[in-house]
């Protein structure tokens, strides 16, 4: 080739592998809504996932939000479910992870298919580490001997936990706009690097066992804010990360633990079953998980794509904006829709102490970064990024 000139066939070849690429990602959510389509019709469920059309609707957004931003789509669907619907927390918790395991799998496979930049050991140790915190979370912080397997943590409580998790996101992100981040990978993992990274995905893990969200968010913020990458390269680490955990955590609570062998009435209007086991009666618009489920899974197949690939289309400031007003909404809802905050004191000092320290934590995290990946590095106490 001769310098300074590019070959015609060069840049053919590039578009046409580019040009496949794009079949190939928007071929995945053709082939699951044919695949869901074909099993609806033969099974007869059109009825059961046309009255759970609710889950549905939020999932066009939330799907979006899964794909697009640090945030999985339990980042929506929890607060919907739980402040507006009246589902309970951990019926919420397992919807949002079982979702994940089709919306943001959707995703990451469109992610990876485009070429789009991956900080690959970052995503390992985050998947690891994710894992690990969602079994602490589920083992020793739940009662598996509930149908739902329900934190012993009381529900209202974990509302507003998600809510002040929520909250530091639009705090972090507005620092994402001030620190300017560009790196594309990790640039030097030494061992404190190593270690703060595992005890965040360790925490994004108990906290996405909770709430069905976490773990990308606490990747997306050691990356960013600790690490100097960019969040062009972080989201979509972070999606796949999630994707990932969500799939663990749904074998286990869907398919080892049971919570997708749901019992309906006659009339399919309650739930009289979960795991072959007697519960309630209860409402099915409530506690029906796989009606639920599967009412929505088909959308969050379109939407999460959708939100990877307009993401790569915008600005990173818009991007920013957008997670954001998530964020603010997320504050918003807490408020006018957990009346128990006007009744529990100890609920709304909660709140007020963790909106505050969840500041302070965000302000301290450029401190953090100084000690974590000091400039001045020490050669002995590192090593190269690899990919």
């Amino acid at each position: 080739m001769t310098y300074g000139f590019v070959h015609t066939d060069e840049v053919d070849n590039e578009l046409e592998i580019s040009k496949f690429r794009m079949a190939m990602v928007w071929a995945l959510p053709i082939a699951v809504t044919i695949i869901w389509a074909i099993y609806v019709l033969t099974f007869g469920h059109f009825d059961r996932v046309v009255a759970n059309w609710r889950a549905a609707l939020t999932m066009v957004f939330g799907g979006f939000v899964a794909g697009s931003t640090p945030q999985g789509g339990g980042a929506v669907a929890f607060p919907v479910f739980t402040k507006l619907i009246g589902i309970t927390s951990p019926v919420a918790r397992s919807f949002s992870i079982g979702v994940q395991s089709s919306g943001m799998v959707m995703a990451s496979l469109g992610i990876i298919i485009a070429g789009r930049k991956i900080e690959w050991k970052a995503l390992r140790i985050g998947i690891g580490g994710g894992i690990v915190g969602f079994v602490i979370g589920l083992f020793v912080f739940g009662d598996r001997s509930t149908p739902f397997w329900e934190s012993r943590i009381p529900s209202d409580f974990v509302k507003v936990a998600f809510t002040i998790v929520i909250f530091a996101v639009a705090i972090i992100v507005r620092q994402v706009a001030k620190k300017g981040a560009t790196a594309e990978t990790v640039e030097v993992w030494n061992t404190r690097a190593i270690v703060t990274m595992v005890a965040f995905s360790i925490f994004g893990g108990f906290f996405s066992s909770m709430a069905g969200s976490g773990t990308d968010v606490f990747l997306f913020v050691f990356l960013v804010l600790i690490a100097g990458v960019c969040p062009k390269v972080a989201i979509p680490t972070s999606v796949v990360a999630m994707a990932s955990v969500s799939l663990f955590g749904f074998a286990i609570l869907g398919f080892w633990h049971g919570q997708l062998d749901i019992g309906l009435s006659a009339d399919a209007s309650e739930v009289i079953s979960v795991n072959g086991a007697a519960f309630g009666p209860q409402p099915a618009l409530q506690f029906d998980l796989f009606g639920i489920w599967l009412a929505a899974a088909p959308v969050v197949a379109w939407m999460a794509p959708v939100g990877a690939y307009v993401v790569t289309k915008v600005s990173e400031k818009t991007v920013i904006y957008f997670v954001a007003f998530m964020s603010s909404l997320e504050l918003i809802s807490t408020a006018l829709f957990l009346d128990t905050l006007r009744t529990n004191m100890a609920l709304l000092i909660f709140l007020i102490v963790g909106l505050i320290g969840a500041y302070f934590f965000v302000m301290s995290l450029g401190m953090m970064s100084e000690i974590v990946m000091p400039e001045d590095k020490d050669e002995s106490d590192t090593e190269p990024a690899s990919s």
